[in-house]
């Protein structure tokens, strides 16, 4: 008994200690989902998005920071009607967890989020959202994520004017990122 405490004890001293420092991870990713209107708005979304985040890590696997997310090309698919081209842009507080596993994981609550929709009203909805997303780090340099998108719009701007709606979007975000710890 007193030998493997001695082994523990070892293994555990040549361990290297944790430091806090800067969390610099862009990634890009492919999301798709739906969305519901009560005016009925309903249909389905895809889009290309690129992002990061910037977070301070702390010495116990925990990070918290920014996430910032902009829709490089999108598509807006409607039950009904012709589909139209969008492009989202959002701001996020993020706080974060990495696990000795090879996983990691985080929350987000995006303060900033708007979707623009390329029709004839040049239409933009604003919001919030709330995201949740898992990544996998198994690989070199490279973590491969799985991200829930809730969004909640509550107004909209249109060539005119300006009113309210509830559109509801739900979507999930695979997508590959590189995270960097200076």
């Amino acid at each position: 008994m007193k030998k493997l405490l001695a082994v523990f004890a070892l293994v555990l001293g040549f361990t290297s200690v944790s430091q806090a420092g800067l969390l610099l991870e862009p990634y890009i990713g492919y999301e798709m989902g739906t969305a519901k209107s009560d005016s009925g708005g309903d249909g389905k979304t895809e889009a290309v998005n690129v992002g990061g985040r910037i977070a301070y890590t702390l010495p116990v696997m925990f990070w918290l920071g920014v996430d910032a997310n902009v829709g490089t090309s999108g598509k807006y698919k409607p039950d009904t009607g012709t589909d139209v081209d969008t492009k989202r842009t959002s701001l996020s507080a993020v706080v974060g967890m990495d696990f000795p596993i090879l996983l990691r994981a985080w929350l987000a609550y995006g303060f900033v989020n708007e979707i623009k929709f390329d029709d004839a009203f040049d239409s933009k909805v604003k919001g919030s959202n709330v995201k949740v997303g898992v990544g996998f780090t198994g690989l070199p340099f490279v973590s491969l994520n799985v991200e829930y998108i809730k969004d909640d719009f509550k107004d909209v701007d249109t060539n005119l004017g300006s009113g309210t709606t509830d559109l509801k979007h739900d979507s999930v975000m695979l997508s590959v990122s590189l995270p960097f710890e200076i």
